[in-house]
């Protein structure tokens, strides 16, 4: 390498690693705030103490509102990937006229903020007397979250070989039979994957929740929202940490499972 590559070299690893920082650095310092012994939010934190997370636990609309979160992406999660799945292999595998305006028609929400989104499901449902609940805060996030499993599976989809269907055909399978053993297996690491996110969007996002959960019955993301409003107590980096925490056990169980690097291969 000449002198030009590696001042290029060093460079590149310098933002590369200022960007890590700023994207790692925020979370770090709201884990380590959660710890405090203050009473209210400040940095550098004083002390180490398990105060707020016992506090937190012990507050019941906190609870509710957790298992609330639970459903909805649970909910969104399965509606997500069945009909992402099926609109993954009807644009990969299929043949018909326009296409690639319906893929960009699927992938559209994905380009638009989740508070676009909100407020339009809102209105729309408004107009048939279909007001904010649990049921409208799925089918808005089933919405926002679509794109993610339709892209992924595609993505998977567009490497396979579509002669390994047709050879099973050719030795005797029905196609539900090839489908079921041939074609699912090898798309199942990116399912996993895209259930994987959707659950996580789901379960995290504030900006569709917002306008489409009911007051009676807030989703997490929602009530976070709400305590940073009004509660200066560390209780709020405490229910952060413990999100970020669910987040990145997810993607454990996912790098263990499948593999990261299996969801592009």
């Amino acid at each position: 390498m000449g002198a030009v590559d590696w001042v290029g070299a060093v460079v590149l690893g310098c933002v590369a690693c200022f960007t890590l920082l700023l994207l790692i650095m925020p979370s770090v310092i709201v884990v380590a705030i959660s710890f405090t012994e203050k009473e209210y939010i400040g940095f550098p934190p004083e002390g180490f103490s398990f105060r707020w997370f016992v506090e937190l636990l012990g507050r019941d609309q906190i609870i509710e509102s957790a298992v609330t979160s639970l459903r909805i992406a649970s909910f969104t999660t399965v509606f997500a990937l069945l009909l992402g799945v099926s609109a993954a292999f009807a644009l990969v595998r299929g043949r018909f006229p326009g296409r690639m305006a319906v893929t960009a028609f699927v992938v559209a929400p994905q380009m638009l903020p989740g508070m676009v989104i909100g407020i339009a499901i809102l209105f729309f449902g408004a107009y048939f007397a279909f007001y904010q609940s649990d049921a409208m805060v799925i089918i808005a996030m089933t919405v926002f979250c679509l794109p993610f499993a339709v892209r992924l599976v595609m993505a998977r989809l567009a490497v396979l070989d579509p002669t390994l269907d047709e050879a099973s055909v050719g030795l005797g399978a029905t196609k539900s039979q090839t489908f079921l053993r041939i074609t699912m297996p090898q798309v199942m690491p990116a399912v996993i994957g895209a259930g994987a996110f959707v659950f996580i969007e789901a379960f995290d996002n504030i900006t569709v929740a917002l306008f489409t959960s009911s007051p009676r019955g807030r989703p997490l993301s929602v009530e976070l929202y709400n305590l940073v409003q009004f509660d200066s107590s560390p209780i709020v980096a405490a229910l952060s940490s413990l999100e970020i925490l669910f987040a990145l056990l997810i993607m454990i169980v996912l790098a263990r499972s499948i593999g990261l690097d299996r969801l592009r291969t």
